[in-house]
């Protein structure tokens, strides 16, 4: 009986260190687990923000493109609008293509099954983006006849809105692209070096791989 528990304890010492061993590597395990998700979470943060800014800028860009284009095939006058909201807290950015017979009276900001309410304009292509993760706006140093829209025309050369741009921004880090349209009416894509003054007290941050914004 003796030599049975002498035998009988060294295996339970053996198994106990085996289990206290394996318990302590899951510790060890865990713990650099943490230390790569912790280092890893921010840099995911960064890629998700550039992503999304850089999707809705191209979507922007792509809008004033289509619009100038589709005025040149279809000889007809559009709008491009940039209704801001207005609710508080602001919840939306939007733009939108539409026809110029009633276009001013239209608004982006308004359900999509009833962008122009009144006047007969007719939405042609809209983009409405919820400001959870990104915002853009529009500006410029001379609107043509009405706040918030540019006009296309067939054979334009030169705008009659000036210094035109729209900033999207990332509301968490800042990551900035702008979308601007020349006086000819090129419309390109740029990384401001440094925040607009309107947009000072958002935080900022320059994108990379685009050119910088004159």
């Amino acid at each position: 009986m003796l030599a049975s528990i002498v035998m009988r304890n060294p295996l339970h010492v053996l198994k106990a260190r085996i289990s206290g061993l394996t318990l302590i590597e899951i510790m060890v395990a865990v713990a650099v687990l943490g230390v790569i998700l912790a280092m890893a979470i921010p840099s995911m943060a960064d890629l998700l923000e550039r992503r999304r800014v850089t999707a809705a800028a191209e979507e922007v860009s792509g809008i004033l493109t289509y619009a100038k284009a589709e005025t040149n095939a279809s000889n007809s006058l559009l709008f491009v609008r940039f209704d801001p909201d207005t609710s508080v807290p602001a919840t939306m950015s939007c733009a939108m293509v539409v026809t110029s017979a009633g276009g001013n009276q239209c608004n982006c900001t308004y359900p999509a099954n009833n962008l122009c309410p009144v006047g007969g304009g007719r939405s042609l292509r809209l983009f409405q983006l919820p400001q959870t993760h990104v915002q853009f706006s529009a500006y410029a140093s001379k609107w043509a006849a009405g706040d918030n829209y540019i006009r296309f025309a067939r054979d334009q050369m030169t705008m009659e809105t000036l210094d035109f741009q729209v900033d999207v921004v990332g509301l968490k880090k800042g990551y900035t692209l702008r979308v601007e349209v020349n006086g000819i009416g090129r419309v390109r894509v740029c990384a401001p070096s440094a925040p607009a003054d309107r947009n000072k007290a958002k935080p900022f941050q320059k994108m990379s791989g685009y050119a910088s914004c004159s």
